[in-house]
Order: C-alpha cells, then structure tokens, then sequence
C-alpha cells in the first residue's frame, strides 16, 4: 500500500515537471519566432541598404519638384 502511494507521488510529481517544461518550451517558442523576425527584417534593411548604395542613391533632403510640361503651338501642329 505504501508502495503504491509513494509511486503515485513520484507520479504527480514528474507530471508537473513535464507541465513546467512544456510552458518554458513554449516561453523559448515564441522568444524564437520574435527573434527571427526581427533579424529577417534586420536583414532586409542591411540588404535594401546595400542595394541603395550600389546604386549610389542617397536620401531627399528636399521634397521632391512636380515638373509641368507645356505644349508650344509649334509641337501641337507638328503632331
């Protein structure tokens, strides 16, 4: 009888452990995925970086000007 209660105890016992390392295993899931995402969007950066600066394009400092193309009568007739 008494065998089978300390067994029942271990039992119980281990159980919770399982339990409390399922939540840590979750817990260091999802720190994962935040970490990942983070560094894929860090990577996206760095490479768009890269690209902008092959292409030896810089930042506005000003807005950009709307250019207005007006017809001369000249073109108008030519066409």
């Amino acid at each position: 009888m008494m065998a089978m209660i300390y067994s029942n105890h271990l039992v119980n016992k281990k159980i919770k452990i399982v339990n409390a390392l399922k939540e840590e295993t979750e817990e260091y899931k999802s720190r994962n995925a935040y970490a990942q995402s983070k560094l894929i969007k860090v990577k996206m950066e760095s490479e768009l970086g890269k690209e902008v600066a092959r292409d030896s394009l810089m930042t506005l400092e000003n807005h950009p000007h709307k250019l207005l193309i007006k017809l001369d009568s000249t073109d108008a007739k030519a066409k």
